[in-house]
Formats: C-alpha cells, structure tokens, sequence
C-alpha cells in the first residue's frame, strides 16, 4: 500500500507540474481531427485511461463510469467540433456526473459482491467487540460515517471490518489496545490513519475499497 501511495503522490505532483507549464503556455497543443488537445489533458486523459483498464482487469466494472465521464469532460470541446455541434457544451458536467454516479450505482447494486447502502448525510455505527469474531460490514455513499467499538475489553482478535466507501468519509475508531491491519484498495482516495496500536493486542483487520473518498482510522484511548 506504501508504494501505491508514493505512485500516486509523484503521479499528482507530476500533474501539478504540467498544470503549471501548460497555463504559462510552454506546451504547445496537439492539433488534429478534433481540433486542439492541450497536453496536459492528454495526460489527464491517459491516467484515467491506465485506471479504467486496470479496474477492467479486476472486473470491478462499476468502476469506470465516472472516469469515462471525467475523459468526456476533458474533450467535450473536441468532440463538439469533431461532430460539429452547435456549442462546445454538449451536455452539463453536473448531469453528466450524476448519470455516471446513477450507473455506477445500478451497476454495483447488479453485479456488486456487497450490498450497496445508499447513505447521502451524517450515520454512526456501533460494532460490538463481544460478538466480534469474524466479518462485519460498513459501506457509505456520499455521506460522512462514523464508526465506533463497544465492549471493547471483551474483543477477542480476529475480527475483520470490510469496507466499501464511494464519494464519502469515512472515520474508524479504533481502541489503541488493539493491533491494527490496514488494507484499503485507494481508487482515486485517499486512506490515512493517526496514531499506532499494540503489537500484541488482538487483531483487527480493516480492509475494503475506497473509491474517490477518504477514510481515516483513528486510533483512540478508551
């Protein structure tokens, strides 16, 4: 997981660069059949080309729609002027995305291996760490969720807590008598925990997908 975040820290960084470069105009355009492409959305475009075909190998199908719309975005302009539209703007980003999130939904809800939540606003969950021994799970959707451990002096280890955060946040509480195992699929999120836990304390497992969200486990004296 380290060195997917080192990749994808030098991959924004690198994007930061050719931001810059290209507002000064040092990098001249490509011109062709749809008319002026700027480099930088070219790259742009090429990132998120590289992320659809890795979720097409994985088979996480339902993860693409949204790049697929962040590429039409970046050349609606050249696809108006290719198809010779009557404005560059063919359709509104807003809609656009929201169509996407409504596909990636529907599509997650079909073919998905967990069940989708829909949550739009503020939830808190409560795990109980005396029936906790195997798999419990926490999914969110453009929400902000909570999660909390009860009776946690009677957990016994080996409990595992799948996630599955979609355009949301999402905070775990963790008591910090417990070892923590972290493994969270980022795709385009973010994952980030504060404080440590006990070598040997018992084992709690956090692992799941993060897609275009951010989760932060946060290590708590209960």
């Amino acid at each position: 997981m380290k060195t997917k975040k080192v990749f994808w820290g030098i991959v924004l960084i690198a994007a930061a660069v050719l931001i810059i470069i290209d507002a000064l105009g040092f990098l001249s355009p490509i011109s062709g059949i749809m008319g002026e492409i700027s480099l930088f959305r070219a790259a742009l475009a090429l990132l998120c080309l590289y992320f659809i075909v890795t979720r097409i190998a994985k088979g996480k199908i339902a993860q693409i729609f949204i790049p697929l719309s962040l590429i039409f975005m970046l050349f609606e302009k050249n696809i108006a002027f290719l198809v010779k539209w009557e404005s560059e703007n063919i359709i509104s980003n807003f809609l656009l995305l929201f169509c996407a999130l409504i596909v990636t939904i529907g599509w997650d809800m079909i073919f998905g291996n967990l069940k989708l939540k829909i949550k739009t606003g503020e939830s808190v969950v409560y795990i109980d760490g005396s029936d906790f021994s195997s798999r419990r799970f926490a999914e969110n959707l453009l929400g902000e969720c909570n999660i909390y451990f009860e009776n946690t002096d009677q957990y016994c280890g080996d409990g595992i807590l799948i996630v599955d955060n979609c355009l949301g946040e999402m905070n775990i509480h963790v008591p910090s008598a417990w070892k923590i195992e972290l493994d969270i699929e980022n795709g385009f999120g973010d994952t980030s925990q504060t404080g440590s836990g006990t070598e040997n304390g018992p084992r709690l497992r956090i692992v799941g997908k993060n897609r275009l969200g951010e989760i932060l486990v946060k290590v708590i004296n209960v």
